[in-house]
Protein backbone atom coordinates (compact mmCIF):
# COMPACT_ATOMS: atom_id res chain seq x y z
CA UNK A 1 0.00 0.00 0.00
CA UNK A 2 1.51 3.27 -0.94
CA UNK A 3 2.02 6.24 1.43
CA UNK A 4 -0.28 9.12 1.09
CA UNK A 5 1.36 12.57 -0.14
CA UNK A 6 3.39 14.55 2.48
CA UNK A 7 0.62 17.53 2.54
CA UNK A 8 -2.10 14.88 3.86
CA UNK A 9 0.34 13.65 6.39
CA UNK A 10 1.19 17.09 8.13
CA UNK A 11 -2.29 17.73 8.12
CA UNK A 12 -3.32 14.82 10.04
CA UNK A 13 -0.31 15.57 12.24
CA UNK A 14 -1.55 19.09 12.87
CA UNK A 15 -4.88 17.95 14.16
CA UNK A 16 -3.83 15.54 16.38
CA UNK A 17 -1.69 17.75 18.10
CA UNK A 18 -4.28 20.37 18.26
CA UNK A 19 -6.72 17.65 19.18
CA UNK A 20 -4.00 16.66 22.34
CA UNK A 21 -3.60 20.39 23.30
CA UNK A 22 -6.70 20.77 23.46
CA UNK A 23 -7.50 17.87 26.05
CA UNK A 24 -4.60 19.52 28.12
CA UNK A 25 -6.43 22.45 28.22
CA UNK A 26 -9.67 21.20 29.55
CA UNK A 27 -7.59 19.28 31.91
CA UNK A 28 -5.92 22.03 33.09
CA UNK A 29 -9.33 24.09 33.29
CA UNK A 30 -10.86 21.08 35.33
CA UNK A 31 -8.13 20.81 37.96
CA UNK A 32 -8.71 24.37 38.79
CA UNK A 33 -12.35 24.39 39.13
CA UNK A 34 -12.19 21.58 41.28
CA UNK A 35 -9.32 22.94 43.51
CA UNK A 36 -11.54 26.16 43.51
CA UNK A 37 -14.62 24.43 44.84
CA UNK A 38 -14.99 23.63 48.98
CA UNK A 39 -14.71 20.09 49.56
CA UNK A 40 -17.82 19.05 51.20
CA UNK A 41 -16.72 16.60 54.70
CA UNK A 42 -18.20 13.07 55.20
CA UNK A 43 -21.90 13.16 56.45
CA UNK A 44 -20.27 12.32 60.31
CA UNK A 45 -17.69 15.10 59.94
CA UNK A 46 -20.07 17.48 59.04
CA UNK A 47 -22.32 16.45 62.00
CA UNK A 48 -19.35 17.06 64.57
CA UNK A 49 -18.33 20.24 63.45
CA UNK A 50 -21.69 21.78 63.58
CA UNK A 51 -22.31 20.16 67.20
CA UNK A 52 -19.20 21.98 67.75
CA UNK A 53 -20.26 25.30 66.17
CA UNK A 54 -23.75 25.40 67.08
CA UNK A 55 -24.65 26.75 70.92
CA UNK A 56 -26.56 24.61 73.00
CA UNK A 57 -30.08 25.03 73.43
CA UNK A 58 -31.59 26.83 76.43
CA UNK A 59 -34.00 24.64 77.85
CA UNK A 60 -37.49 25.86 77.88
CA UNK A 61 -39.11 27.90 80.44
CA UNK A 62 -41.57 25.37 81.32
CA UNK A 63 -38.76 22.81 82.04
CA UNK A 64 -37.10 25.05 84.79
CA UNK A 65 -36.63 23.26 87.55
CA UNK A 66 -37.19 23.47 91.80
CA UNK A 67 -34.23 23.95 93.74
CA UNK A 68 -34.21 22.40 97.02
CA UNK A 69 -32.93 25.21 100.08
CA UNK A 70 -33.62 23.23 102.62
CA UNK A 71 -34.35 19.59 103.55
CA UNK A 72 -34.27 18.02 107.24
CA UNK A 73 -35.05 14.38 107.99
CA UNK A 74 -35.87 11.62 105.53
CA UNK A 75 -36.97 13.89 102.17
CA UNK A 76 -36.89 11.62 99.02
CA UNK A 77 -37.60 12.24 95.59
CA UNK A 78 -39.03 9.29 93.17
CA UNK A 79 -37.21 8.60 90.15
CA UNK A 80 -37.45 6.10 87.21
CA UNK A 81 -39.76 4.19 90.07
CA UNK A 82 -37.33 4.69 92.74
CA UNK A 83 -36.74 6.51 95.91
CA UNK A 84 -33.53 8.19 96.62
CA UNK A 85 -32.34 10.82 99.19
CA UNK A 86 -32.82 14.89 98.40
CA UNK A 87 -30.61 17.40 100.37
CA UNK A 88 -30.50 21.29 100.19
CA UNK A 89 -28.97 22.56 96.50
CA UNK A 90 -30.96 19.55 94.67
CA UNK A 91 -32.95 20.36 91.73
CA UNK A 92 -35.82 18.93 90.95
CA UNK A 93 -37.28 18.44 87.62
CA UNK A 94 -40.97 19.15 86.92
CA UNK A 95 -41.98 14.77 86.83
CA UNK A 96 -40.26 14.04 90.21
CA UNK A 97 -42.66 13.30 92.76
CA UNK A 98 -41.47 14.22 96.61
CA UNK A 99 -42.22 12.66 100.03
CA UNK A 100 -40.79 13.27 103.71
CA UNK A 101 -41.10 11.50 106.84
CA UNK A 102 -42.27 11.61 110.12
CA UNK A 103 -40.81 14.81 111.49
CA UNK A 104 -38.98 15.98 108.24
CA UNK A 105 -39.46 19.16 106.52
CA UNK A 106 -38.33 20.46 103.26
CA UNK A 107 -38.66 23.93 101.13
CA UNK A 108 -38.70 24.50 97.36
CA UNK A 109 -37.73 27.38 95.45
CA UNK A 110 -39.23 28.48 92.17
CA UNK A 111 -37.62 31.74 92.48
CA UNK A 112 -36.63 34.50 94.75
CA UNK A 113 -39.23 35.14 97.31
CA UNK A 114 -41.78 32.23 96.13
CA UNK A 115 -41.39 28.91 97.69
CA UNK A 116 -43.01 26.03 98.56
CA UNK A 117 -42.28 24.13 102.57
CA UNK A 118 -43.56 20.40 102.46
CA UNK A 119 -44.07 19.55 106.49
CA UNK A 120 -43.76 15.91 107.92
CA UNK A 121 -45.21 13.28 106.09
CA UNK A 122 -46.50 14.78 102.67
CA UNK A 123 -46.38 13.86 99.37
CA UNK A 124 -46.37 15.81 96.35
CA UNK A 125 -46.26 15.91 92.52
CA UNK A 126 -44.56 18.64 90.78
CA UNK A 127 -45.39 20.75 87.42
CA UNK A 128 -43.47 23.83 87.06
CA UNK A 129 -45.05 26.59 84.02
CA UNK A 130 -43.37 29.56 82.90
CA UNK A 131 -45.16 31.89 85.29
CA UNK A 132 -45.30 29.71 87.99
CA UNK A 133 -46.04 26.43 89.42
CA UNK A 134 -48.52 23.64 89.96
CA UNK A 135 -48.58 21.50 93.04
CA UNK A 136 -50.38 18.00 93.05
CA UNK A 137 -50.56 17.50 96.95
CA UNK A 138 -51.78 13.21 97.78
CA UNK A 139 -51.77 14.08 101.25
CA UNK A 140 -50.20 16.36 104.14
CA UNK A 141 -49.51 19.80 104.32
CA UNK A 142 -47.80 22.43 102.25
CA UNK A 143 -47.37 26.03 102.96
CA UNK A 144 -47.28 28.32 99.93
CA UNK A 145 -45.27 31.72 100.07
CA UNK A 146 -45.66 33.76 96.72
CA UNK A 147 -44.73 37.30 95.67
CA UNK A 148 -44.27 38.95 93.05
CA UNK A 149 -45.74 38.11 89.90
CA UNK A 150 -45.84 34.63 90.42
CA UNK A 151 -48.34 32.14 90.18
CA UNK A 152 -49.08 29.04 92.77
CA UNK A 153 -51.57 26.55 91.95
CA UNK A 154 -52.04 23.57 94.87
CA UNK A 155 -53.90 20.65 93.60
CA UNK A 156 -55.90 18.36 96.11
CA UNK A 157 -58.75 15.34 95.77
CA UNK A 158 -60.85 17.68 93.25
CA UNK A 159 -59.91 21.30 94.78
CA UNK A 160 -57.54 23.97 93.19
CA UNK A 161 -56.40 26.57 95.81
CA UNK A 162 -54.16 29.96 94.04
CA UNK A 163 -52.56 32.83 95.15
CA UNK A 164 -54.23 36.19 94.68
CA UNK A 165 -51.07 38.38 94.27
CA UNK A 166 -48.54 38.24 97.11
CA UNK A 167 -50.05 35.35 99.57
CA UNK A 168 -48.81 32.82 102.05
CA UNK A 169 -51.34 30.03 102.62
CA UNK A 170 -51.57 26.91 103.87
CA UNK A 171 -53.15 23.77 102.38
CA UNK A 172 -53.44 20.49 104.21
CA UNK A 173 -55.00 17.20 102.76
CA UNK A 174 -56.16 14.96 105.25
CA UNK A 175 -56.55 10.93 105.85
CA UNK A 176 -60.43 11.31 105.47
CA UNK A 177 -60.81 13.10 102.19
CA UNK A 178 -60.91 16.69 104.05
CA UNK A 179 -58.81 19.46 102.29
CA UNK A 180 -58.41 22.78 104.67
CA UNK A 181 -57.35 26.13 103.52
CA UNK A 182 -56.24 28.86 105.31
CA UNK A 183 -54.83 32.44 104.55
CA UNK A 184 -52.00 33.53 106.24
CA UNK A 185 -51.20 37.04 104.38
CA UNK A 186 -53.02 38.19 101.31
CA UNK A 187 -55.69 35.91 99.90
CA UNK A 188 -56.04 32.70 98.06
CA UNK A 189 -58.76 31.44 95.57
CA UNK A 190 -60.42 28.20 96.67
CA UNK A 191 -62.50 25.95 94.16
CA UNK A 192 -64.21 22.82 95.06
CA UNK A 193 -67.44 21.19 94.13
CA UNK A 194 -68.05 23.69 91.07
CA UNK A 195 -67.78 26.59 93.68
CA UNK A 196 -64.79 29.09 94.30
CA UNK A 197 -64.40 31.20 96.39
CA UNK A 198 -61.74 34.07 98.05
CA UNK A 199 -60.10 33.09 101.50
CA UNK A 200 -59.18 36.34 103.01
CA UNK A 201 -56.52 37.15 105.48
CA UNK A 202 -56.38 35.31 108.37
CA UNK A 203 -59.55 33.00 107.63
CA UNK A 204 -60.07 29.12 106.69
CA UNK A 205 -62.38 27.11 104.78
CA UNK A 206 -62.69 23.42 104.57
CA UNK A 207 -64.09 20.88 101.28
CA UNK A 208 -65.25 17.41 102.93
CA UNK A 209 -64.64 15.09 100.12
CA UNK A 210 -65.10 16.95 97.20
CA UNK A 211 -67.96 19.04 98.77
CA UNK A 212 -68.57 23.31 97.97
CA UNK A 213 -66.14 24.67 100.44
CA UNK A 214 -67.32 25.79 103.55
CA UNK A 215 -67.50 29.63 104.11
CA UNK A 216 -64.35 31.31 105.16
CA UNK A 217 -64.45 32.08 108.68
CA UNK A 218 -61.99 33.71 111.32
CA UNK A 219 -58.74 31.29 112.55
CA UNK A 220 -58.85 31.13 116.33
CA UNK A 221 -56.82 33.06 118.05
CA UNK A 222 -55.82 30.17 120.47
CA UNK A 223 -55.10 26.49 119.70
CA UNK A 224 -57.86 24.23 120.51
CA UNK A 225 -56.63 21.55 122.85
CA UNK A 226 -58.71 19.67 125.66
CA UNK A 227 -57.43 16.28 127.31
CA UNK A 228 -59.42 13.38 129.13
CA UNK A 229 -56.70 11.84 130.80
CA UNK A 230 -57.43 8.25 131.88
CA UNK A 231 -56.71 7.63 136.27
CA UNK A 232 -53.81 8.54 137.14
CA UNK A 233 -53.10 5.11 139.00
CA UNK A 234 -53.87 2.10 137.13
CA UNK A 235 -53.59 -1.68 138.55
CA UNK A 236 -55.15 -3.80 135.74
CA UNK A 237 -53.00 -6.57 133.12
CA UNK A 238 -53.49 -4.05 130.32
CA UNK A 239 -50.22 -3.16 128.73
CA UNK A 240 -51.99 0.01 127.48
CA UNK A 241 -54.59 3.14 128.23
CA UNK A 242 -56.56 5.45 126.44
CA UNK A 243 -56.03 9.31 125.87
CA UNK A 244 -59.18 11.37 124.56
CA UNK A 245 -59.43 14.94 123.77
CA UNK A 246 -60.93 17.47 121.30
CA UNK A 247 -59.16 19.56 118.84
CA UNK A 248 -60.13 22.04 116.26
CA UNK A 249 -60.81 19.00 113.36
CA UNK A 250 -58.25 20.80 110.40
CA UNK A 251 -55.66 20.33 113.68
CA UNK A 252 -52.71 17.42 113.73
CA UNK A 253 -52.59 15.49 116.85
CA UNK A 254 -49.34 13.44 118.43
CA UNK A 255 -49.62 11.64 121.10
CA UNK A 256 -46.26 10.50 122.13
CA UNK A 257 -45.34 11.21 119.04
CA UNK A 258 -48.08 9.17 116.89
CA UNK A 259 -50.54 10.84 114.86
CA UNK A 260 -54.00 10.50 116.20
CA UNK A 261 -56.79 10.61 113.57
CA UNK A 262 -59.20 13.94 114.22
CA UNK A 263 -62.47 13.11 113.65
CA UNK A 264 -65.06 16.00 111.96
CA UNK A 265 -66.24 17.14 115.33
CA UNK A 266 -62.45 17.33 116.58
CA UNK A 267 -62.67 14.77 118.87
CA UNK A 268 -59.77 12.17 119.16
CA UNK A 269 -58.71 8.74 120.81
CA UNK A 270 -55.07 7.20 121.16
CA UNK A 271 -53.81 3.99 122.89
CA UNK A 272 -51.04 4.81 125.09
CA UNK A 273 -48.70 1.83 125.57
CA UNK A 274 -47.61 1.43 129.48
CA UNK A 275 -44.93 -0.37 131.05
CA UNK A 276 -45.12 -1.12 134.90
CA UNK A 277 -43.89 2.15 136.26
CA UNK A 278 -44.52 5.55 135.91
CA UNK A 279 -45.06 6.61 132.26
CA UNK A 280 -44.69 10.15 130.65
CA UNK A 281 -47.71 10.84 128.02
CA UNK A 282 -47.55 14.34 125.96
CA UNK A 283 -50.30 15.15 123.43
CA UNK A 284 -49.36 17.70 120.90
CA UNK A 285 -51.86 19.81 118.51
CA UNK A 286 -50.92 21.90 115.68
CA UNK A 287 -53.36 24.02 114.19
CA UNK A 288 -54.15 24.63 110.31
CA UNK A 289 -51.35 28.20 110.49
CA UNK A 290 -48.96 25.80 112.30
CA UNK A 291 -48.92 26.84 115.66
CA UNK A 292 -48.71 24.56 118.10
CA UNK A 293 -49.87 23.64 122.10
CA UNK A 294 -49.09 20.57 124.43
CA UNK A 295 -50.35 18.67 127.54
CA UNK A 296 -48.74 16.26 129.13
CA UNK A 297 -49.48 13.78 132.24
CA UNK A 298 -47.42 10.71 134.26
CA UNK A 299 -49.49 7.80 134.84
CA UNK A 300 -48.29 5.38 136.81
CA UNK A 301 -49.19 2.01 135.90
CA UNK A 302 -48.70 -1.01 139.21
CA UNK A 303 -48.11 -4.58 138.49
CA UNK A 304 -50.28 -6.58 139.50
CA UNK A 305 -50.38 -8.00 143.09
CA UNK A 306 -48.14 -10.55 144.63
CA UNK A 307 -48.83 -13.85 144.48
CA UNK A 308 -49.46 -15.59 148.07
CA UNK A 309 -47.91 -19.22 148.22
CA UNK A 310 -49.69 -20.90 151.25
CA UNK A 311 -47.28 -22.43 153.65
CA UNK A 312 -47.98 -25.88 154.42
CA UNK A 313 -47.82 -26.11 158.10
CA UNK A 314 -49.77 -27.86 161.28
CA UNK A 315 -51.37 -25.44 163.30
CA UNK A 316 -52.35 -27.88 166.27
CA UNK A 317 -49.18 -28.56 166.65
CA UNK A 318 -48.06 -25.24 168.16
Amino acid sequence: MSAGPPSRKLGNAALIALGLGAVAVAAVTSRRYLSSRPVSPEPSEALARSAAVAPSAAPAPDEATFQVTSATGNVEAQRAGRWVPIKAGDTLTRTDVVRTAAGARAILQLSAGTEIELRERVEIGLDRLASGATVDLRHGKVVARVSGRDNVEITSRDTRTANEGPARFVVLSDERGRVSVASLAGKARFTAGGKSLTVPQGTQSTSAAGATPSDPERIPEEVLLEVVWPAAEQRHAAADTEVKGRAAPSSSVTVNGTRAEVGTDGQFTATVPLRTGKNAVEVKVEDLGGRTRQASATLLRRGPPPTLTPEATDLWKK
